[in-house]
C-alpha cells in the first residue's frame, strides 16, 4: 500500500554558504533588520542563476521542472560571531533512505553560489566575469546591496570551496555599469529560418516571434539553406556567442559554432526526465491513507463490476 508522501519525506539541511555582514552596524554579531531585504535580494540572485545553469544543462527541455523553484529552499537559523555571520543552509528533501545520498550531490544552486562569488572577485580584481556565469542575471544586482553603507560590506564563503568574496558599495557599482552597457554570453536556441541572403547572414524567429539575426561560415551554408527551404517542417538549432541588449533581450549572434537540423516539434530524449511509474507513485503518495482503505482488494479483477456494475468474476 502506497503511503502519504509527507510522511515518508526526510529533511536534511546541508550547508550553503556563510554570508557575513561586516560593519560598525554588525559588531557583536547584531544583524540590523534594514539589510534583511539584502538576503532576500541575494537568495533571487542564487534562484534565478541557478534556473539560468539548469536551461543551459537541459537546452531540449522546454520548462524547468516542477516546483523546481520551491526545492531552493534557502534558511538560517543563527547569528554567528564575526561581525554578522549567516550561515546559510539548504533545506532537502528525500523520499527515503536511499535518497540520501543524492541530496549531497552538488548541482546548480551550489555552482550559482560559487559563480556569484567568482562574479564578485573578478569585478574587484578587474578581470573578465566568469565565462559560465549567466549574464542576463546581473541586473539583479541592484537589489542585493542596496543598503550597503560606505564602510560596508557583505563577505560570501561557499560551503564548497575554498573561495571568498568580499561585496562593497564599489562591487555592485562596477556590476550594474556592465549590465548597463549590453554584454556578450552564450546562446543554445532552435527556431525556424525565415531569411538567408548572400553575405552569409540568416535570421531565425524563434517560438515566442523573437527574431534574431546570425552569421554562417561557408561551411555552414548548406545547413542553412537546407533548414530554410524546409521552414514549414525543420528548426535549426544554433549554439554559439551573442550580443545582448541591458534588459536581456538578444541584439545578434556574434559566433555561431554548432548548428543542427531537426524536426519541428520533435521532443529529443531527455535522460534527466523522471520515470512515468515515479510520477505514478508520487501521485498514488500523495493520496490520504483513509481513501486507500476505500480501494476494493479486488479492484484489478473486478474493474467491470465496479464501473459498470457487471458481475463480480469468480475467485
Amino acid at each position: 500500500m502506497l503511503r502519504n508522501a509527507n510522511s515518508l519525506m526526510a529533511k536534511i539541511q546541508r550547508p550553503l554558504v556563510t554570508h557575513t555582514f561586516k560593519g560598525e552596524r554588525f559588531e557583536n554579531h547584531a544583524l540590523d533588520i534594514d539589510v534583511l531585504p539584502d538576503l532576500h535580494a541575494y537568495k533571487e540572485l542564487l534562484v534565478a542563476t541557478a534556473k539560468e545553469l539548469w536551461k543551459r544543462h537541459h537546452p531540449d527541455r522546454q520548462r524547468l521542472p516542477k516546483n523546481f523553484e520551491d526545492s531552493l529552499s534557502l534558511k538560517f537559523n543563527q547569528v554567528q560571531e564575526g561581525s554578522a555571520a549567516i550561515p546559510i543552509y539548504r533545506e532537502v528533501q528525500a523520499e527515503d533512505q536511499t535518497q540520501l545520498w543524492k541530496a549531497d550531490e552538488s548541482d546548480e544552486l551550489d555552482q550559482a553560489v560559487e559563480l556569484i562569488a567568482q562574479a564578485i572577485q573578478a569585478t574587484d580584481a578587474d578581470k573578465p566575469l566568469p565565462d559560465q556565469l549567466p549574464k542576463n542575471v546581473i541586473p539583479l544586482f541592484e537589489g542585493y546591496g542596496s543598503t550597503l553603507r560606505e564602510d560596508e560590506s557583505f563577505e560570501q564563503r561557499p560551503a564548497r570551496s575554498q573561495t571568498k568574496a568580499s561585496y562593497t558599495r564599489k562591487s555592485r557599482e562596477r556590476l550594474l555599469q556592465f549590465s548597463a552597457a549590453g554584454y556578450t554570453d552564450r546562446i543554445d536556441f532552435a527556431g525556424e529560418v525565415r531569411a538567408v541572403d548572400l553575405a552569409g547572414r540568416f535570421e531565425v524567429k524563434l517560438d515566442d516571434s523573437t527574431k534574431v539575426p546570425a552569421k554562417f561560415s561557408p561551411e555552414q551554408e548548406s545547413l542553412v539553406t537546407e533548414a530554410l527551404s524546409e521552414h514549414a517542417s525543420r528548426r535549426l538549432r544554433v549554439k554559439g556567442l551573442a550580443e545582448y541588449y541591458p534588459d536581456g533581450r538578444i541584439k545578434g549572434v556574434t559566433k555561431v559554432t554548432h548548428l543542427e537540423i531537426r524536426a519541428a516539434g520533435e521532443v529529443p530524449y531527455d535522460a534527466s526526465a523522471r520515470p512515468i511509474w515515479e510520477v505514478i507513485a508520487e501521485i498514488g503518495a500523495s493520496v490520504p491513507e483513509e481513501d486507500w482503505a476505500k480501494v476494493p482488494n479486488d479492484l484489478a479483477s473486478n474493474l467491470d463490476h465496479y464501473l459498470y456494475g457487471a458481475p463480480k468474476q469468480k475467485p
